[in-house]
């Protein structure tokens, strides 16, 4: 499965950054029952998208 379309450098300040990758997490674990190692690893890269752009909003 590719890399979602979500890209660390344009989600990290704002609300709605916030927004866009919870979204994209949704939208990535819908209906999945079990996990590849590849896809495993695009959980985590979106994971830490949302977790910047959260920081990010802190600030």
């Amino acid at each position: 499965m590719p890399p979602t379309a979500l890209n660390h450098r344009h989600h990290t300040r704002s609300p709605r950054s916030v927004e866009a990758a919870n979204e994209a997490i949704r939208q990535y674990v819908a209906g999945r029952r079990s996990w590849s190692k590849a896809e495993l690893a695009e959980l985590d890269r979106l994971r830490a998208i949302w977790h910047a752009a959260r920081t990010a909003g802190r600030r």
